[in-house]
């Protein structure tokens, strides 16, 4: 999991009135629902995803144990603006050209716009890549815990769709609240940019490299014991935010102490006949024949996987898969140490 080439620091990412409207659809528009709560419905399946190396499994967590106030929603996705106001920076010239830049692509296709909206909190993300997307599977039709194992096996490349991102981070503070990345791979030490962000960011391709969110915001608010799955943030007023359980607030933020990012991630393609062959499925894989693949592999290295009528939501089977792909950083910045969570 490196890079095709480092990432790229950029500055000035969006024009004042651009700024504007992004945070004006987020305080409005909500409420946001966690990120947790979109992805993953098991320990397991987070573990999978975000989890260290060699997980404590009998630990036995359980996902509220790895739940922080980190909240997502989407501007647009699979070539679609779901808000109007958004039109024109989802059919960004500027940022789908950066990210053909990448790879050295002839055509893109815009994939997700996404925000993240975090109230202060811990980091229990050990180092994490983004969804990949493979021809006929992608976060739509799989679950994120299959599509982390899937990248991690190696086994499919010939599938792969290209991507890049282009992201934007706005936190005010210098508590904390940085990003550590490794761009060299994760078995060799990783980078950071300390915050404070405003409007600037990455050119990158997080779907090949390990990163992480550090944590952040006032050190004495991390805790929220009230935080569940269902927990709800909205905008209120001009500058607050606030964490609801079924309408009982649980938890309330100025501005200053939140952090916020604008992810946009495209899709590149290296010629026509690439694009076809995406937009045409004629060279599809699907999640069935992906798990007979990954079992083969398993089987050829001799390993063993618990047989599951339910291989989607088995957490036997989801842990199994974990253990035989294993892979996370080795290390992290002293200055940004990984939060480790404790049972409830």
């Amino acid at each position: 999991m490196t890079p095709l080439v480092p990432p790229e620091v950029i500055q000035d990412i969006y024009s004042p009135d651009e700024i504007a409207l992004l945070f004006d659809v987020v305080r409005r528009k909500g409420p946001w629902r966690l990120i947790a709560a979109q992805h993953f419905s098991t320990a397991e399946e987070y573990l999978a995803v975000a989890g260290p190396k060699n997980p404590d499994l009998k630990s036995r967590l359980a996902l509220s144990d790895l739940l922080t106030p980190t909240f997502r929603s989407y501007l647009g996705n699979f070539g679609i603006a779901y808000e109007d106001e958004v039109h024109d920076l989802y059919f960004n010239r500027k940022m789908l050209d950066m990210i053909k830049s990448i790879h050295g692509a002839k055509y893109a296709a815009p994939q997700s716009f996404l925000f993240n909206v975090r109230a202060p909190a811990h980091s229990y993300d050990a180092g994490h890549f983004d969804g990949s997307s493979w021809r006929g599977i992608n976060s739509n039709n799989a679950p994120l815990w299959l599509i982390s194992i899937m990248a991690k096996s190696g086994l499919f490349d010939e599938w792969e769709v290209k991507s890049g991102q282009v992201i934007a981070y706005y936190y005010k503070s210098d508590v904390d609240g940085g990003f550590t990345y490794w761009p060299d791979g994760p078995d060799l030490p990783p980078k950071r940019v300390q915050a404070p962000f405003w409007n600037n960011g990455f050119l990158t391709n997080n779907e090949k490299m390990f990163h992480r969110g550090e944590a952040s915001g006032p050190r004495d608010r991390r805790n929220i014991p009230d935080l569940q799955l269902n927990s709800l943030i909205s905008g209120e007023g001009d500058d607050e935010w606030v964490i609801r359980n079924e309408g009982t607030e649980i938890a309330r933020y100025h501005d200053d102490e939140m952090r916020f990012l604008f992810h946009y991630s495209a899709h590149v393609f290296d010629d026509l006949a690439d694009v076809k062959r995406y937009v045409e499925h004629t060279d599809d894989l699907s999640v069935e024949k992906a798990i007979v693949m990954i079992l083969d592999d398993l089987k050829r290295r001799g390993l063993s996987v618990p047989d599951s009528s339910d291989p989607m939501n088995d957490k036997a089977f989801i842990a199994a898969l974990s253990t035989a792909y294993a892979m996370a950083p080795a290390e992290y910045p002293a200055e940004a140490p990984l939060d480790v969570p404790t049972p409830r």
